[in-house]
């Protein structure tokens, strides 16, 4: 006669894994998304500014002598009549904002996507490791006067 009898094991949390617990793609990755965030942030307030610093040219009166096939801000740079110089600052401020938009929206995009395939990579990783470290031993177990099986896994 044979007797079975199930033991328990003790199994191991995945925190005490060697290499668990910090996962740096993970972490740079979710970084990564608050750069996004931030820049796109800074790319929306870029074009407010460019938007506010066109309607002070369309709005101006040095602007209101020109046609709309001649560009003002090349004009005012070598205008001295009296609106010319705030023109001169308006355009300078716009055309920085112009430029940190770009800058900022191109950086939005690329950090959005180095983010995506940190984070899809990281989780992917943990995926292999978990699926790895899943399965079920069976160990007889045989001495004299007894045998028995030992069913242990990871899920």
């Amino acid at each position: 006669m044979v007797a079975f009898s199930a033991m328990m094991v003790p199994g191991h949390a995945r925190a005490d894994e060697p290499g668990a617990g910090w996962d740096g793609r993970f972490v740079a990755g979710m970084s990564a998304f608050g750069v996004s965030a931030v820049s796109l942030g800074l790319g929306i307030l870029s074009t407010y500014q460019v938007s506010e610093a066109n309607e002070a040219i369309r709005t101006s009166v040095f602007a209101s002598q020109f046609t709309h096939q001649q560009d003002v801000c090349i004009a005012a740079e070598t205008s001295a009549e009296p609106g010319a110089g705030v023109l001169r600052e308006t355009c300078a401020r716009g055309n920085t904002y112009n430029t940190l938009q770009y800058v900022m929206y191109g950086l939005h995009v690329g950090a959005a996507f180095a983010g995506t395939y940190l984070v899809v990579t990281s989780i992917l990783a943990g995926e292999k490791k978990a699926a790895a470290g899943s399965g079920v031993a069976v160990v007889p177990v045989v001495s004299a006067g007894y045998g028995g099986v030992v069913v242990s896994g990871g899920f």
